[in-house]
């Protein structure tokens, strides 16, 4: 009785065609909701990251502050957003070849690559912005505190993205194995 049942429901489904460009829309990886999240995450982190840079000299006493610094500060800013776009770019770019477990391979590749950059990039910014803020302060015990609180919370950041990395990357790494299950 269930097979009739599944042979009901079958029969009276609503049958909606898709266009050949709504397809071709559906399968491109932009479309994506996930890429969606990250080009929006890029371009509030570009806009912010483009207002600091216009404001830090003179709402944080960046001429009071060493060279280094502001040129460390900048540097690794620019930096991070290179990355940033890099990445997204990296993303985007997707899977693409003749055979899928090759291209796979290279996309995972490509992406464990993108983590070490990205995780490099964002200690050297956030060490910068440590620096940069921390440069002309006498410290004192207590700040001395607050200063290794930031670095505990630095590092955390960290700790946590890199985890959103490995699983990301432990994903595309059970994918490649899917396929050499499936060719034996």
């Amino acid at each position: 009785m269930e097979l009739e049942d599944l042979k009901s429901d079958w029969q009276q489904a609503d049958v909606a065609f898709k266009s050949e460009a709504d397809l071709l829309k559906m399968t491109k990886i932009k479309n994506h909701p996930s890429v969606k999240k990250i080009k929006t995450k890029l371009m509030v982190e570009i806009i912010f990251s483009v207002l600091f840079l216009a404001v830090y000299y003179d709402w944080f006493d960046g001429d009071q502050k060493p060279l280094y610094a502001n040129v460390l500060l900048v540097s690794s800013l620019l930096l991070y957003i290179a990355n940033d776009v890099i990445g997204y770019l990296s993303i985007v770019k997707g899977i693409n070849g003749l055979n899928l477990k090759a291209s796979l391979g290279k996309y995972l590749a490509r992406i464990r690559r993108l983590s070490v950059y990205s995780l490099i990039c964002t200690l050297l910014y956030n060490l910068s912005f440590l620096l940069f803020f921390s440069s002309v302060i006498h410290f004192t015990k207590e700040k001395s505190f607050l200063l290794l609180f930031l670095v505990i919370i630095l590092f955390q950041t960290l700790f946590w993205s890199q985890r959103i990395w490995n699983k990301w990357i432990n994903s595309l790494e059970q994918q490649v194995k899917d396929f050499d299950l499936d060719e034996v």
